[in-house]
């Protein structure tokens, strides 16, 4: 019984970091619509103590000690991947797209970049700060980009730095493909425009400014299937169609036993920073200088990962105004039943869209994986409701899965000796 009551613990925080709604990324697509009530409203600090290592890229599998991506590093195989450099939203973190990463290992070896929260970069300097990471990589392996949301406007940044760069040594970063989830591009036609900028400028008491992001903009990122999804990890009777062994299961736990110092609230100083550098400069920047006309003169092959029940943004229609821009070079994929914060959750498999995409990957993946191009046909064939993207255990266990006690055992876990690259 008491394992039973530990392991259902540990379930529901796994299955609440699967709904999740990353407040941060809740303000961050309404402010260019309020451009001149920002302006009034706000005054913008920039901290003097800026810390050297509040941006930091890493490689998450590594980190949570995923024993199939650990084993490669030691023995030197994940460098014969391509790179995939994950760029994140609004937040800053890597939570959202946790779930993907183990599949995405199969093909990559995958890097992602995180920003703490009293970071006070600016949109330029971000984009700086990546390119110089990139620089610093193999430049004989391919590399590929992925940005989420805000992430998006700062891939697009960096990917048009580069392609437009023919003198200096920019031109060495060969960029193979770039992956758009939820782009923030889309964000001056969102309902978050209307209600955005109302939170960042309600009173400096802590307790009614999380009222207002609690009433006002977490719902705008739930969709009705993950609630439902939620229940049917905590009884046991399915697991995300990308959460398929014994190994991923205890990482799923682990990420998920991480959240307390992971999952950061953001203060009011940090939203109104990131509002006015971020998103608008970053969207003023793509719109102003005709981001899409140059965006299709670098011939780079896209592929728009966007969320079907996507509140936070218009996504759908911002994907085909991507596509009728950009026309062969990009692709479309619409995740059935997702809203902005769920797109990369368990309704996905973000490595067969990406091998579907750009087919080359198909060729590069590890032994063991069987390459798909799709999601899993059990994952989709039980309708488009709650069981969408989801399958029955692979262990066909009914009242529980992996102990706890396991998640950091030898067979499912090995430390990885932490290397930070600071930029």
């Amino acid at each position: 019984m008491t394992r039973l009551i530990v392991n259902r613990t540990v379930r529901c925080i796994v299955a609440t970091l699967l709904v999740s709604v990353r407040i941060s990324d809740i303000q961050s697509f309404q402010l260019f619509q309020h451009k001149t009530a920002f302006k009034k409203s706000y005054h913008i600090t920039r901290a003097t103590n800026h810390d050297s290592n509040s941006v930091q890229f890493t490689c998450p599998l590594l980190d949570a000690g995923y024993l199939p991506a650990v084993i490669e590093a030691e023995q030197n195989l994940s460098q014969l991947k391509p790179i995939l450099l994950y760029l994140p939203g609004f937040d800053g973190t890597l939570l959202s797209p946790f779930l993907q990463f183990p599949e995405l290992g199969t093909i990559f070896e995958v890097h992602g970049m995180t920003v703490d929260m009293k970071d006070r970069s600016t949109f330029d300097e971000l984009c700086e700060k990546v390119l110089q990471y990139l620089l610093r990589q193999d430049q004989q392996r391919p590399i590929y980009l992925i940005g989420e949301s805000f992430g998006g406007l700062l891939a697009l940044e960096v990917l048009l730095k580069i392609k437009e760069d023919e003198q200096t040594k920019l031109s060495k970063i060969k960029i193979q493909g770039l992956a758009l989830v939820n782009p923030a591009t889309s964000f001056l036609q969102s309902p978050l425009a209307q209600v955005g900028p109302i939170v960042a400028s309600s009173s400096k008491n802590f307790v009614t400014y999380a009222f207002g992001i609690f009433q006002k903009l977490v719902p705008m990122f739930l969709d009705e299937f993950q609630m439902p999804q939620l229940l049917l990890i905590l009884s046991a009777k399915a697991l995300p169609s990308v959460i398929d062994t014994p190994q991923r299961e205890a990482y799923m736990g682990r990420v998920a036993l991480s959240l307390p110092s992971t999952l950061k609230f953001m203060p009011q100083s940090t939203l109104q920073w990131r509002l006015h550098e971020w998103l608008q400069v970053g969207c003023q920047r793509f719109h102003s200088r005709d981001g899409l006309n140059r965006l299709k003169i670098t011939n780079t092959r896209i592929l728009v990962v966007v969320g079907e029940e996507d509140k936070t943004l218009p996504s759908v229609s911002e994907a085909n105004r991507l596509l009728s821009a950009l026309g062969d070079c990009c692709e479309v994929f619409v995740v059935t039943g997702a809203g902005h914060a769920s797109t990369c959750g368990s309704r996905s498999d973000l490595a067969a869209e990406m091998r579907s995409r750009f087919s080359e990957l198909q060729t590069n993946t590890t032994v063991g994986s069987n390459g798909r191009t799709q999601m899993k046909e059990t994952a989709q064939r039980r309708g488009t409701g709650e069981y969408f993207g989801m399958e029955p255990r692979y262990d066909n266990q009914s009242w529980f899965g992996l102990s706890p006690l396991l998640y950091w055992s030898p067979e499912h876990y090995k430390k990885w000796t932490r290397q930070i690259d600071i930029i």
